[in-house]
């Protein structure tokens, strides 16, 4: 039975990596070798031609990277402060319904925002949010808010509310208690939810299309489908190099803080 479970986990890691790799290669291959026919699985000379194409000869350029990193960013602070008080103020008080707001939370999160598109265009058209940072950012920021609210509150539960009771006693209120004690305590839960939301503000593309319209405030994601435009055909090493720049970044970060994001999100799934 193990073994019949390893080849499955094996044959899952090459379906899932082989994509990864296939972008990785292609944006070092020699642009007559990623039109070839067989395709080659690995580059028969190394060559960052790509690369320079792309940054002096195509419309592609550093702005929607910049883009992209204020909107994530701001996305993502906006998450974490909603979700840690909210998720706080459902583990730690009792209140009616409180536990159908919080299966209603999940329920949210299935829905996908391109069903809210519509709405959200109306909403952004009358009151100056179209076309802007903040804007992105908002929509990011809310629509993540409410898995990782749900999250967060699986992590706080984790917590032992004898804490906070002694340093209620010794006369910190909730909010200090929640900022010097629990929060310290919560960095995995944080940590998990700030990278969740990262990365899905990262990668958005249908909300970053159609709620703005100008090229300095669109991400790296619509850029991209631009750079497909540009020609009648498409150009795979460029659009694998331009991929290849967008993913080592957030590869990184995730090697780093996996430890953290792995933590948060198994413990608070077990409590919660």
């Amino acid at each position: 039975m193990k073994i019949l479970i390893y080849v499955i986990l094996v044959i899952w890691m090459i379906y899932a990596f082989l994509p990864l790799y296939w972008v990785f290669t292609t944006a070092f291959k020699p642009k007559a070798e990623t039109q070839a026919w067989p395709p080659t699985l690995f580059p028969s000379r190394l060559t960052l031609r790509s690369f320079v194409t792309l940054f002096t000869d195509s419309s592609f350029s550093a702005r929607p990277f910049l883009n992209s990193i204020i909107i994530s960013l701001g996305a993502t602070f906006l998450s974490v402060f909603l979700s840690g008080l909210a998720g706080y103020g459902f583990s730690r008080f009792r209140f009616p319904l409180r536990r159908f707001l919080l299966l209603f939370l999940i329920l949210l999160r299935l829905l996908s925002t391109l069903i809210m598109i519509i709405p959200f265009f109306k909403i952004f058209i009358t009151y100056g949010l179209y076309n802007t940072h903040l804007g992105l950012i908002l929509i990011h920021g809310v629509t993540s808010a409410p898995f990782c609210t749900w999250l967060m509150f699986g992590f706080y539960e984790s917590i032992p509310y004898e804490l906070e009771e002694a340093a209620l006693l010794d006369g910190c209120s909730f909010l200090r208690s929640l900022w010097h004690i629990i929060l310290p305590l919560a960095a995995p839960g944080l940590a998990a939810v700030a990278i969740f939301s990262y990365l899905r503000a990262w990668n958005d593309f249908s909300n970053a299309i159609v709620l703005t319209s100008s090229d300095a405030i669109r991400p790296y994601t619509v850029s991209l489908y631009k750079l497909i435009q540009e020609r009648s055909f498409v150009r795979w090493g460029l659009l694998s190099a331009a991929s290849f720049v967008a993913v080592v970044p957030i590869l990184i970060a995730f090697g780093i803080f996996q430890r953290h994001f792995i933590t948060g999100l198994t413990q608070g799934a077990l409590k919660g």
